[in-house]
C-alpha cells in the first residue's frame, strides 16, 4: 500500500509515524499544483489538507482508491470525480469543534472590544498620556442581554449556543439542512435571524443548501 502525504506542514506538531504500520509512506512537507501528479503517481491512499485534487489529478493516479482530506471542509478535492471514478473520499469529522468554538469567542471579543485598537493605544502610550488615564473613543458592549443567531445547529453550533446562552444571551437559530434542532432555543427563519439579532455566527459546512446562502443585497435588506 502506496500512501502519500501531500502537506505535513499544515499538520503541525503531529506525530505522523503510525502511517508506517500501513504500508509505504511518503511525506511531503509541500506540494505545489505542478508536483501533485508526480507525486500520487503510484499512490493507493492520498492524505491532503490544503492541496487542491482535481479530475485530471485522478486520472493519473491508475491505482489511487482512496483520498483522505485531514480537515473537515472537502471543497479541495473534485467529489464528484471521485465518484466516478471509486475512489472514496473521507474527511475527518469532530476533530476541531472545540477549537472552533473557542476561536468563535475569541473573534467576537476581539471585535466587539476594539482589542486592536486598545492594545495599540496602550503600546503606543496614548492610553497613559490621556490625562484621565482611559480612553473612551471606541466603546465596546457586553453581550449580555444580547441577541444572538446561529447559522447551522451542528455540533459547534450547538456548543456557541450554550456558551453564548450562559453570558446571558438570548439564542436562537436557523438549521441548514433542517435536520437540527434543539428545543432550548428558538428556531426561526433565515431572514427573521438576519433582522432580529445583534451578533450572528455561522457554524454550517459549505454544500448545496449552503453555498451562497448569505449574498450582499439579501443582508442589506436584513439591517
Amino acid at each position: 500500500m502506496n500512501i502519500v502525504i501531500l502537506d505535513a506542514i499544515t499538520f503541525g506538531d503531529t506525530d505522523l509515524s503510525g502511517f508506517d504500520a500501513l504500508g509505504d509512506v511518503n511525506i511531503y512537507q509541500k506540494t505545489s499544483p505542478q508536483e501533485i501528479d508526480e507525486r500520487i503517481a503510484n499512490a493507493d491512499i492520498i492524505v491532503t489538507n490544503k492541496v487542491v485534487i482535481s479530475a485530471q489529478n485522478m486520472d493519473g493516479a491508475k491505482s489511487l482508491k482512496l483520498i483522505c482530506i485531514a480537515a473537515t471542509g472537502m471543497n479541495n478535492v473534485d467529489l464528484e470525480a471521485a465518484k466516478e471514478r471509486h475512489i472514496l473520499v473521507k474527511n475527518v469529522l469532530g476533530y476541531s469543534s472545540e477549537s472552533v468554538v473557542q476561536h468563535t469567542f475569541a473573534m467576537l471579543f476581539y471585535l466587539i472590544e476594539h482589542m486592536k485598537y486598545y492594545d495599540g493605544a496602550v503600546k503606543d502610550g496614548f492610553w497613559s498620556r490621556s490625562g484621565i488615564f482611559t480612553d473612551v473613543s471606541n466603546p465596546f458592549f457586553e453581550i449580555s442581554g444580547k441577541k444572538w443567531g446561529i447559522i447551522g445547529l451542528g455540533t459547534i453550533g450547538k456548543k456557541v449556543a450554550v456558551i453564548a446562552k450562559s453570558f446571558g444571551c438570548e439564542v436562537s437559530y436557523f438549521s441548514t439542512s433542517g435536520k437540527n434542532s434543539d428545543s432550548e432555543f428558538a428556531s426561526i427563519s433565515l431572514e427573521e435571524l438576519l433582522k432580529e439579532n445583534d451578533i450572528i455566527s455561522i457554524h454550517a459546512p459549505l454544500n448545496d443548501a449552503t453555498n451562497n446562502l448569505l449574498d450582499y443585497e439579501q443582508l442589506l435588506t436584513c439591517k
